[in-house]
């Protein structure tokens, strides 16, 4: 034996997730794709607070209370001139005289084939 099989898995790492041999000190597994180290994230710190997005939000807590005592917050939505009523098209599930007429008939079920083996 000319040189010791353990050397080719030296500067070698195992995936602590799914068990990939990979390069020592990669950020990410090749196998997986998890990440192994945080250089990948940058650091940088919070905007300052009048140049965080200042938004308006009036949600009353009531709404998600969960009292034996709570009533349904009654929601009104913004209606818009845009949408147009869907009618017709391949799907129609309304009923009809016709379809009750067919629950008398009795349901013919096909014969099964016999499968023959070769």
């Amino acid at each position: 034996m000319d040189s010791d099989i353990l050397k080719t898995f030296q500067n070698k790492a195992e995936c602590p997730v799914c068990g990939c041999i990979e390069t020592l000190g990669s950020i990410r597994c090749v196998g997986c794709g998890a990440f192994h180290s945080t250089i990948h994230l940058v650091d940088r710190d919070a905007p300052p607070a009048h140049e965080r997005p200042q938004e308006e939000i009036d949600i009353d807590p009531l709404a998600y209370s969960m009292g034996p005592n709570q009533k349904i917050i009654e929601e009104e939505f913004e209606q818009s001139e845009d949408v147009i009523s869907w009618d017709g098209g391949s799907t129609d599930f309304s009923f009809s005289d016709e379809d009750s007429a067919d629950k008398d008939k009795p349901i013919v079920h096909p014969i099964p084939e016999e499968i023959e083996e070769l």
